[in-house]
């Protein structure tokens, strides 16, 4: 996956505003998955779910910027799973 460069950064600092902000919820669900371990399908297909599960039930803990970045890494992850693009 060639948006590993930004893919990866993306979702660090998501998860360091989480921690600052002592957002407990997403950052239950997001380092269940994350970080990767060996980077097979079935992580990614994991990370994707952890994303997805964020955006349904999280939804009031994040900011309008949080949302839009969460949203570009689902697509992005999606689209790596399912072989799009």
């Amino acid at each position: 996956m060639n948006e590993n460069n930004t893919l990866f950064p993306k979702i660090d600092r998501l998860i360091d505003g989480w921690c600052e902000r002592r957002a407990l919820k997403p950052l239950r669900f997001i380092l269940r998955s994350y970080p990767l371990c060996n980077g097979l399908t079935d992580e990614w297909g994991a990370l994707l779910e952890s994303l997805k599960d964020i955006k349904g039930l999280c939804g009031s803990e994040l900011t309008a910027e949080e949302k839009k970045v969460l949203v570009e890494i689902i697509n992005t992850v999606d689209d790596a799973v399912y072989r799009r693009g």
